[in-house]
């Protein structure tokens, strides 16, 4: 119960409770433990997500179409490619295209380094950058475009609809890259039959064991360097469409689901139809008299 002041008493303010800072011994141990822990899931995880993907490849049936033909090929002629694929494959990104050893940022925090050792584990070759401030992507952007200019033999894998999406639509970073560097560009789509779907914004795909995998291919597909910004984003959704069209045709292989598909953009329909023959992936919606310069060319 609060007590009343005597009459005649002045009152008084109370001041601001000073702030109790932890004594610095408990600082060094937090950090001591906090090193440690980061440490220990630096060796444990990545080995645990090895084991994890082996098992389900040796039990499972994989279907590969025109990926390292178009992947390889634009390499030897171009000394550098960027592969294109969705976030929800991010799961399994890493031990699907090992033997490619691609090159790929992982960011300078303490998860950063986690997933550095995962992907090193896999064969990807690993620079770090980007920050945890409000110019991480203009970071991540230079760090990438610049790493693919002055390093030889860089193939990139991208997930084009970022870290927080929307899914199945492509952020501008891809094209950027494409046109600084002038890198050819391939649009991948991978997926298994059966798997866990997380809660999360993409719907992201853990694959289980004793399953079936399709992974398809397109492009390459360029851009000019000297492409404006109109260009660019005529590029980017020409980009979009191939991808999904590839995400389309897996979703008929693999389950017989001929749609319409979650996230995708509403009334969109494919032009590749169950049964066709041959590899339908050409520019969408163009004049064939008067292609852009940017339409699929190719090598």
């Amino acid at each position: 119960m609060a007590t009343l002041p005597e009459p005649g008493a002045r009152a008084t303010t109370p001041g601001p409770t000073a702030t109790r800072r932890p004594p610095r011994l408990t600082k060094r141990v937090r950090r001591w433990v906090g090193r440690r822990l980061v440490r220990l899931a630096t060796i444990v995880l990545p080995r645990l997500y090895l084991a994890y993907m082996w098992l389900v490849r040796v039990t499972s049936r994989e279907d590969d179409h025109l990926l390292q033909e178009q992947i390889y090929g634009a390499l030897a002629r171009h000394d550098r490619v960027i592969g294109a694929l969705w976030h929800d494959e991010v799961f399994s990104v890493a031990y699907n295209y090992r033997l490619y050893r691609p090159h790929t940022l992982a960011s300078v925090s303490d998860f950063g380094e986690v997933i550095s050792e995962m992907l090193r584990l896999c064969h990807f070759v690993v620079f770090r950058g980007g920050s945890g401030s409000k110019s991480r992507r203009r970071d991540v952007l230079g760090d990438l475009i610049d790493h693919m200019q002055t390093t030889p033999r860089v193939i990139y894998g991208l997930t084009v609809d970022g870290s927080q999406g929307p899914a199945y639509r492509i952020k501008p970073g891809c094209v950027l890259i494409a046109r600084a560097c002038r890198a050819p560009l391939v649009v991948v789509r991978t997926r298994y039959r059966r798997g866990l779907t997380l809660d999360t914004w993409d719907r992201t795909q853990i694959p289980l064991p004793f399953n079936r995998r399709i992974t398809l291919a397109s492009g390459p597909y360029w851009i000019p360097p000297d492409a404006d910004e109109a260009a660019c984003e005529a590029f980017r959704r020409h980009v979009e469409n191939e991808l999904l069209e590839l995400t389309a045709r897996v979703a008929v292989e693999l389950e017989g689901d001929p749609g319409p598909y979650w996230g995708f953009p509403s009334g969109w329909t494919p032009r590749w139809k169950p049964g066709q023959v041959g590899t339908p992936y050409g520019p969408h919606d163009l004049d064939p008299e008067d292609p852009p310069a940017w339409a699929n060319r190719k090598t």
